[in-house]
């Protein structure tokens, strides 16, 4: 199935609570392998969501974005964590200089601010969140490429 004939699932995300609800039902379906491209402006709510994702993960560490070191590992869940920060960089040459693909294939890998590099290949998950109406609501969008992902995300509900 293509990136054109899968039908994103939107969820609309009215509290921290939910954004966390909706993190685990994710997590329940990850393996190692799987790459989360999130995307999304500035306090949109991608480190609360990879954070709560991280916590049903069962990694014990504290979860922080990051950005200043652009690269970090948690290995003490079910499945190792790899969690990359793009934004302080600049395009693909950049990107593609510090080999965080290197761990695709042993952890679940998430990339905030996927929208800065070009060069992903499917199969992956976007998750893009933007502010919603009201103060503390966020609508979370995830579209697979790919893969069995739209098969796995078949459970998860709109909202």
């Amino acid at each position: 199935m293509t990136k054109n004939h899968v039908k994103p699932i939107i969820k609309r995300l009215r509290s921290v609570t939910e954004t966390a609800s909706a993190a685990a039902e994710l997590a329940g379906i990850l393996k190692a392998g799987d790459l989360l491209l999130f995307t999304g402006e500035i306090g949109a709510g991608k480190t609360t969501f990879i954070q709560s994702l991280a916590q049903n993960l069962g990694i014990t560490e504290p979860v922080t974005s990051p950005t200043f070191v652009l690269h970090a590992i948690y290995e003490s869940g079910r499945v190792m964590l790899s969690h990359v920060d793009l934004y302080r960089l600049s395009g693909n040459i950049e990107v593609e200089s510090f080999g965080f693909e290197d761990y695709y294939d042993k952890a679940v890998t998430v990339i905030e601010w996927a929208d800065r590099y070009s060069g992903f290949r499917e199969p992956y998950l976007t998750l893009h969140f933007e502010y919603g109406e009201l103060e503390n609501e966020r609508i979370l969008t995830m579209m697979p490429a790919g893969g069995d992902w739209a098969a796995r995300l078949c459970c998860m509900q709109e909202t």
